[in-house]
């Protein structure tokens, strides 16, 4: 989150978590869209901040993450949920150019090295997400 909202606005990514909550799913990381976010998460040790998310991932049943614009952290991320076996799903704007999303996150999905399920597609709106999250958690959880 610290890189910015370029391709994704702070109000769409408000949007893709309502979403979630709507389908009755609890969201872990709805802190990251609250105002003075980036200066509030300035103030806390590196190590805290990965021990908070790590512990989150090893509490949640699926990981899912908007990657329409590039983070090292959400990378991180996404290989620690792949390492302890949650599903992920990624999700990017179909606006988006696939080849400006990481190459190396969307060749997870369908890898023969990759064994928890894991899936990255696009999305048109936040209803549109929102089926596509809703039809994930359901074949995963």
């Amino acid at each position: 989150m610290r890189g910015g909202h370029k391709a994704v606005s702070l109000n769409e990514l408000r949007q893709l978590q309502r979403v979630i909550e709507e389908l009755g799913h609890e969201l872990t990381t709805k802190h990251q869209t609250q105002d003075g976010i980036f200066n509030a998460e300035n103030q806390i040790a590196a190590t805290q901040i990965h021990d908070r998310d790590y512990e989150w991932i090893t509490k949640s049943h699926v990981a899912i993450f908007e990657i329409s614009d590039p983070s090292s952290g959400v990378g991180g991320e996404i290989a620690d949920s792949v390492s302890l076996g949650r599903p992920v799903l990624c999700i990017y704007k179909s606006s988006i150019k696939p080849e400006v999303v990481s190459a190396y996150i969307r060749g997870k999905d369908g890898s023969r090295y990759i064994s928890t399920p894991f899936k990255c597609v696009t999305y048109d709106s936040p209803e549109n997400a929102k089926s596509k999250i809703a039809d994930f958690i359901k074949v995963n959880t």
